[in-house]
């Protein structure tokens, strides 16, 4: 898995031995991101990264000029392969990690962001309530954007009267970009 795009581009980021982990796709990451750059700037944006795993949506948009990302993970061995791959790149001080249970983490967020990304496990049970406790925390600021991966067997819905959604389907993956219009 390598960073697609900017000053860190081209460099290797591990996934771990034997942890089950499932890093956005190469190809549905660079879907993903093609869309943003014709929508943002990344220069100076705040990022938050659900579920982040690897870390790879945050640190791709740290390539492509993001201020700082904060990472939510709730597995500590995921969390050691995270921070390894932060150290890899050198941009600890662009990054926040918190060992955290996503659900809970939004409860007590209190601040929000440019952009929020959330590639949950696909076996969470409690998937489709993401939309929903992302709106209630507010952690997308009005004009950012919330980037959701969810398989094709499960619906997700974002309020459309807050969000313009897009999607895009990758096999069984659904990738769904929805733009915050209110606060």
């Amino acid at each position: 898995m390598r960073i697609i795009a900017g000053t860190f581009r081209g460099r290797t980021l591990t996934a771990g031995q034997g942890l089950a982990l499932r890093p956005a796709t190469d190809r549905a990451r660079q879907t993903i991101f093609d869309i943003l750059t014709h929508r943002i700037d990344f220069d100076g944006l705040t990022v938050l990264d659900l579920f982040s795993g690897t870390g790879s949506l945050g640190l791709e948009s740290l390539s492509r000029g993001a201020a700082h990302v904060t990472f939510i993970e709730s597995s500590r061995a995921s969390v050691d392969v995270l921070q390894e791959n932060i150290r890899r790149l050198q941009c600890e001080d662009q990054c926040t990690v918190y060992q955290s249970e996503v659900f809970r983490f939004l409860r007590s967020v209190g601040r929000s962001y440019d952009l929020v990304f959330a590639d949950p496990p696909y076996g969470l049970p409690d998937l489709a309530k993401i939309p929903q406790a992302i709106e209630e925390a507010h952690v997308a600021k009005p004009g950012g954007y919330v980037i959701m991966e969810h398989p094709t067997s499960i619906a997700v819905a974002f309020s459309t009267d807050r969000y313009r959604v897009t999607t895009r389907q990758f096999g069984q993956t659904m990738v769904v970009i929805a733009e915050c219009s209110s606060p």
